[in-house]
């Protein structure tokens, strides 16, 4: 039997929750103790009474954190490091590359961290595929959104209209953000550029949208310095698992844009990799102006949808939450690879190798 807990969220704008009533259920059933925080699941429409007829116990914060495992949507908040405690595993979508006190205090502590989007299945990042879909196309709304006069944008309707051309989009990257972003701003008439790097995913797109208004480029410097001054909307798609991206986009190319053009940064959580973006933004106060571009970066873009996007990662969450549970977690990673993928640190020692190396921090024992 393992007591795993549900924590609500605290972090500005995150109204999801890391387990559905559904879940909580099927942990239930396999005799494992299941406690949800008071309220954690309200704003992904989820009552108290939904996880209490599911078989959870209510509680209140501080006994929600003793539990053995604790399921977070989010990387913790500094308020709530003092609850890390030795052998505890904490589960969620960490970014911890982006943050070195959370670092720092899970290894003081001892504790354990699995890292969501650093799951890795069949060369597919599993979990956090639904979470960038939901990101890439929000990356369409909010850019039609802020290209309005009154947000101080060009004053454009991205979609245009007949006989008046829609706006153009360039999105930096090909993987999965690209794809959903690249899906809704076709569907609305645009016209898309895509700058990849990698050969093969290039050779996939341009196949992919043959006979569509997408051009397909390699992502040079020299390609980013030309298609960025001619964007309404850029979207940068970069991610790399458990380190910082490089700020690819230099601020003379920011300077270089249209004036009340809008800049979106999906992997903010990671860093980003938009050398104008100094600092998050949050979805009460989403965007800022620079060189007279808006720039939209808030790191949890899927907590606008909580419903949606809880339903999406608890779809994802419960097949490892099950095997942690019912295996323990060295056995549970010794049966499914994927799982050891998600493991950024063990025990008070950091094991995930791009993490170490991003933070300049020692690489502790990789669990065998």
């Amino acid at each position: 039997m393992m007591k795993i807990s549900v924590v609500k969220e605290i972090k500005a704008g995150e109204a999801r929750v890391g387990m559905t009533p559904e879940n909580v259920q099927k942990l239930v059933d396999q005799d494992h103790v299941v406690m949800v925080e008071q309220d954690a699941g309200i704003g992904s429409g989820y009552s108290n009474q939904e996880y209490v007829e599911a078989g959870a116990i209510i509680v209140d914060q501080a006994e929600a954190w003793m539990a053995d495992m604790v399921v977070k949507v989010k990387e913790p908040q500094a308020s709530e490091y003092p609850f890390f405690k030795e052998g505890q595993i904490i589960w969620g979508f960490l970014h911890l590359a982006a943050s070195k006190p959370c670092v720092e205090a899970l290894l003081t502590a001892g504790a354990t961290a699995i890292g969501g989007e650093t799951i890795e299945k069949d060369g597919v990042l599993t979990l956090l595929k639904p979470m960038s879909a939901i990101a890439g196309r929000r990356a369409i709304f909010m850019g039609a959104y802020y290209l309005e006069k009154q947000h101080q944008g060009e004053g454009i309707l991205l979609s245009g209209i007949e006989n008046i051309p829609a706006g153009h989009v360039v999105i930096l990257g090909g993987g999965n953000a690209a794809i959903n972003a690249c899906d809704m701003a076709i569907g609305i008439g645009c016209d898309v550029t895509i700058l990849e790097l990698n050969a093969a995913r290039i050779t996939y797109l341009q196949e992919h949208y043959a006979n569509q208004a997408v051009t397909v480029l390699p992502s040079t410097t020299e390609n980013l310095e030309q298609e960025i001054k001619n964007a309404d909307l850029f979207i940068s798609t970069i991610l790399i698992p458990g380190a910082k991206p490089p700020k690819i986009v230099k601020e003379y190319m920011v300077e270089s844009m249209k004036a009340g053009s809008v800049i979106v940064d999906i992997a903010i959580d990671q860093g980003g990799t938009v050398e104008t973006i100094e600092h998050y933004t949050t979805h009460d106060d989403p965007t800022f102006i620079k060189h007279g571009v808006i720039h939209y970066a808030v790191p949890n873009m899927p907590g606008a949808t909580p419903r949606t996007s809880t339903m999406a990662l608890a779809t994802g969450n419960i097949e490892y939450l099950l095997a942690i549970a019912n295996k323990g977690l060295e056995q549970a990673m010794l049966a499914d690879p994927s799982l050891a993928s998600g493991l950024n640190i063990h025990q008070g020692e950091i094991t995930s190798k791009s993490l170490a190396e991003t933070l300049g921090m020692e690489l502790g024992e990789v669990p065998q």
